[in-house]
């Protein structure tokens, strides 16, 4: 339950933003949802993997079925990322852990801005999916997350991720493995909110702004997309 008054305004806020963007239609009319998988062509993302792995195909990592469904094998680490760029937007995605194999760990990256050589990461944000924590909040290699003091980390020397900062979730909404889940997140400049399955499970205010693209991570394992959006706030 949430204790903190804080906590539950922002909740109230988040629902309403995400539900509607109601509060940004003045401003600009509204922009309608983009389907990331309508092509269905690898081709039209960036890839990108350690230079140790340099060899690797996009299409030994990932592949779309019939159906528009994404597939990543989890191996090697690396990631997709969108050709534009995005400040400010709403995703929504479903993913799941395919049936009879234990589910391991992914990502949906926000606002990369660069790829350091050192690192299969990029700089950005990472809304985490690994089972069991999806929903926390990262940033790496100097992009900057602060949050409450209860749920804040930092790392200034990570080996991956360099110095690295980030805000843990309020609650576990992940489903079970085999199931698909629901995930939605709203980046409004330094306002982060992800709901997974109906719930706000994690929420800053005080995000980097630097936009960036959006991506999709391969980190040991494998993993199924699908329903892949994104609206321009």
């Amino acid at each position: 339950m949430m204790k903190n008054p804080l906590v539950s305004v922002m909740a109230i806020f988040c629902v309403l933003a995400l539900a509607s963007s109601t509060c940004f239609a003045q401003e600009k009319p509204a922009s309608k949802a983009k389907n990331l998988f309508a092509e269905r062509d690898l081709n039209a993302w960036d890839f990108h993997v350690a230079d140790a792995d340099k060899d690797v195909k996009v299409a030994d990592v990932f592949s779309f079925n019939d159906d528009g469904v994404l597939t990543c094998t989890g191996k090697p680490f690396g990631y997709l990322a969108t050709k534009s760029v995005y400040k400010n937007f709403k995703i929504s995605l479903e993913y799941t852990w395919p049936e009879g194999v234990e589910p391991t760990n992914s990502g949906v990256f926000l606002r990369i801005n660069a790829q350091p050589k050192e690192s299969f990461l990029p700089r950005g944000m990472e809304v985490q999916l690994q089972h069991g924590n999806a929903g926390d909040l990262w940033a790496f290699h100097g992009m900057r997350i602060d949050g409450p003091k209860d749920r804040h980390v930092d790392d200034p020397n990570s080996a991956l991720a360099g110095a690295m900062s980030g805000v843990r979730k309020i609650e576990n909404g992940e489903k079970k493995p085999g199931q698909w889940n629901q995930m939605e997140i709203l980046v409004v400049d330094g306002l982060v909110v992800i709901s997974l399955n109906g719930k706000i499970v994690n929420w800053t205010t005080q995000a980097e702004t630097t936009p960036g693209k959006i991506g999709l991570q391969s980190e040991g394992g494998p993993i199924k997309f699908r329903n892949f959006t994104v609206t321009e706030l």
